[in-house]
């Protein structure tokens, strides 16, 4: 072979080389984002659900007040198969789970939903507070959903 042709393969082989790395790169960062997405998708579909329930009657199956002190009753009122008020997240990859818990606020409580993965990159927190406006809110830092920073 000539050494043209040499020189070729060569740039050919390193530039083949840098596109996989760059392709694996880029698929490792979309499935981080992907799991971050199913977390925020889970966390505010439960909170959503809340705030359906919580606007029916109680004679319709609907919820007075949040006055459950770890969510598990809400679980179950949710239809969802868990006692001890966790909540798998699927399509947030390994560990993916959403844990409810209800704090005294206000007059009515408040139930937060925090979601979390082994694959995504921060905690998602997402908050229903019916004393509150907007009554969801949404915090991807780990924070109190309902504080005045962190807040989407």
């Amino acid at each position: 072979m000539g050494q043209q042709q040499l020189l070729l393969l060569v740039l050919s082989t390193v530039i083949v080389g840098l596109a996989t790395v760059a392709g694996i790169q880029a698929f490792s960062e979309n499935q981080a984002q992907a799991a971050q997405d199913a977390l925020v998708q889970r966390g505010t579909s439960i909170a959503s659900d809340v705030q359906g329930l919580y606007g029916k009657p109680s004679q319709m199956g609907g919820l007075d007040k949040l006055s459950d002190t770890d969510g598990s009753g809400i679980v179950s009122r949710l239809g969802y198969d868990s006692d001890n008020a966790t909540v798998d997240a699927d399509g947030a990859g390994s560990g993916g789970e959403c844990t409810l818990s209800v704090s005294s606020s206000g007059t009515n409580g408040r139930l937060v939903v925090t979601c979390d993965s082994d694959n995504a990159t921060s905690t998602v927190k997402v908050g229903f507070d019916p004393d509150e406006d907007p009554k969801v809110e949404t915090s991807f830092d780990g924070s109190d959903p309902f504080s005045s920073d962190g807040n989407t």
